[in-house]
């Protein structure tokens, strides 16, 4: 589920539908949404969508964390053929997430 920034741009590249949370084990905001993010990960690759789902850990990833313009974080970001679809920053819960995997799909 935890995703590296070599892998995430070449998923970018190959134009995939991808969902990401990016977020830091420091984070409390972050501590709340992951396993829901992760529910909902789960859930949707067992009903076969084709948006794919991870979680980034930004102070792993400073370097694309910047190139993406993460001021803070939890920020999910969607992608879909090749580009930033949406981001959204802030606590989510689990409606909006879907919502999220909705414009993707």
């Amino acid at each position: 589920m935890e995703i590296t920034s070599v892998e995430l741009k070449q998923k970018i590249e190959n134009g995939e539908k991808v969902l990401v949370d990016f977020h830091g084990v420091w984070c409390g905001p972050c501590k709340i949404m992951k396993p829901i993010f992760e529910k909902i990960a789960n859930q949707i690759e067992e009903e076969g969508s084709k948006v794919q789902m991870y979680t980034m850990d930004v102070d792993n990833n400073r370097e694309l964390a910047s190139e993406l313009g993460l001021r803070s974080i939890p920020t999910i970001k969607g992608f879909s053929n090749g580009r930033e679809i949406f981001s959204e920053v802030g606590l989510k819960q689990k409606d909006a997430i879907l919502e999220m995997v909705q414009k993707l799909s």
